[in-house]
């Protein structure tokens, strides 16, 4: 349903008092069956005219609605407003207070709030939860207690937490609301974009703020909520602009982390025990798994070999890892909702899980780095038309300026697939990137075969195939070379913060001369 027809429905429903009008109520519910609030008015008119029956049938078409308003006490700073829709266009925030009889006590009203003013709400929740019940989807139309400052800095940020969502922002407020505590702080909950096929999450295009919950603390339990994506509410957004920084260090954590990761199943899978020291990860050619180490990685490695290990002892390696059982994501979830995504230690992957892989797709001449449904990188690429093969492979080769130099044939980086002559490399045609000109082997761009080279190791999976990627998102555009699309080139359409790595050992081989099907 359109906002508007929404509002205007919502403006009809209250114009009439509805509450002093039960005739109106049923022919109201009669011609609007989803509307759970009327149903939870209709009901109470039942059950004061003591027709237990029809008020239990009303109440159980309220759902939510229902457990929200009786399960708890709750007291409004001021009356609600007349028509709830009217209070949709005042403003991005809406402050609510409860009596303070146990933690959280004040999120019910909100989510009553929320499903009479933004109705859209719900719907962007029912469409990111997927087969979520209906009590789930409701309450992310809810504010929850996530704790972020509204205008953030990216040092001394101790009030600010930052909550990941995967597809699932309103079971995530439910989680965040039952573990937090009373003391003052703001809360948001970030999403990324699904793709246009609803099959992959579109990391590449950034992680973005959704709503936020200010808690003002003291023991009075007032709260106020914010919303960043206009998906969310029918409303103007607020400015997520000083949360940009700090969400942007967040997932270069999370990309170093499972870089760092992918990297210590591949050594332990080459050779068979994890790596004792950083530098086992950066050895010289043809051992090179990565050109080196940033500090933070460094840092986090013996963390990130801790959780290698305990994975491969629960029987979740790398092949493991690359189906995750569906059923022990909620046991996870609720294992871990104590604990925001942004004060989880830098060796932490979350919600990164498992091991980088390739997906290259003919049809779309795209190549994707993945985990698992995240796209991390999207990049253009050349391809061979018939001439490319398609299957699995493994990057069993990476090499530095093939053949001695950085301009060649194969541009400043190679990466050979299963040992044979094909390979994903570098070009000096830049022009043949998006077409089948070249002899099977995959080009990329430099800024992007760069990147790529600096984020995957041996043993990397590689699938070819038709239809294994997405469409193209509104937003793609651009030539791909890092200039500023969204989703393409160096660093997911942002150049200036591709994933980098220190040069910290000798991964060129001039002494071969590689003949790979250009």
């Amino acid at each position: 349903m359109k906002d508007k027809n929404r509002i205007d429905q919502l403006e009809r429903f209250f114009q009439h008092n509805p509450i002093e009008d039960p005739l109106y109520l049923k022919k109201y519910v009669k011609e609007h069956p989803d509307h759970k609030m009327a149903w939870y008015l209709l009901g109470r008119e039942y059950a004061a005219q003591g027709k237990e029956g029809k008020a239990a049938y009303c109440f159980a078409q309220s759902g939510e609605i229902y457990e929200a308003f009786e399960r708890q006490k709750i007291t409004i700073e001021g009356p609600l407003p007349i028509s709830p829709a009217s209070a949709l266009h005042k403003g991005t925030v809406t402050s609510v207070k409860s009596k303070p009889s146990g933690k959280g006590k004040w999120m019910p009203l909100m989510v009553i709030l929320l499903l009479l003013a933004v109705p859209a709400a719900m719907d962007l929740a029912k469409n990111d939860t997927g087969n979520i019940p209906d009590e789930t989807a409701a309450a992310a139309a809810a504010p929850a207690a996530v704790n972020a400052p509204a205008t953030p800095k990216q040092e001394g940020t101790s009030g600010l937490k930052l909550y990941f969502s995967n597809g699932d922002w309103g079971n995530k407020l439910q989680q965040v609301l039952s573990s937090s505590g009373s003391g003052a702080g703001e809360s948001v909950i970030m999403g990324v974009p699904q793709s246009s096929d609803g099959k992959w999450n579109e990391w590449n295009r950034s992680v973005k703020p959704l709503i936020s919950v200010e808690n003002k603390g003291g023991g009075e339990g007032s709260a106020a909520l914010k919303y960043y994506q206009s998906q969310t509410c029918s409303c103007q957004v607020a400015d997520s602009s000083a949360l940009v920084p700090v969400i942007d260090n967040w997932m270069h954590e999370r990309e170093q982390a499972i870089v760092l990761q992918s990297a210590i199943q591949a050594y332990q899978k080459k050779t068979g025990t994890p790596p004792e020291k950083p530098e086992q990860l950066t050895k010289p050619y043809p051992d090179n798994l990565l050109p080196g180490l940033s500090p933070e990685m460094q840092e986090v490695f013996p963390q990130a070999v801790s959780k290698v290990i305990e994975s491969a002892k629960t029987g979740k390696g790398q092949d493991s890892l690359q189906t995750v059982d569906k059923n022990e994501q909620p046991k996870r979830e609720l294992k871990e909702q104590a604990s925001p995504s942004s004060l989880q230690p830098k060796a932490s992957t979350d919600p990164l899980l498992e091991p980088l892989r390739i997906v290259i797709d003919t049809d779309k001449h795209r190549l994707a780095l993945v985990s698992g449904d995240f796209i991390i990188r999207s990049y253009p690429v050349g391809l061979g038309g018939e001439k490319t093969p398609q299957g699995e492979f493994f990057i069993s080769e990476k090499v530095r300026n093939p053949n001695g130099k950085s301009n060649g044939e194969f541009g400043s980086r190679g990466m050979t697939l299963s040992d044979t002559l094909y390979a994903i490399h570098g070009t000096n045609k830049p022009s043949s990137i998006g077409k089948d000109e070249s002899h099977g082997c995959v080009r990329m761009q430099q800024a992007d075969i760069e990147e790529l080279y600096n984020m995957v190791t041996h043993e990397t999976k590689v699938t070819i195939g038709k239809g294994v990627l997405p469409p193209p998102s509104n937003s793609d555009g651009g030539n791909g070379n890092g200039g500023g699309s969204p989703g393409l080139g160096a660093g997911g359409g942002k150049p200036d913060q591709s994933f980098g790595l220190p040069l910290q050992t000798n991964d060129s081989n001039p002494s071969k001369k590689y003949k790979w099907l250009d």
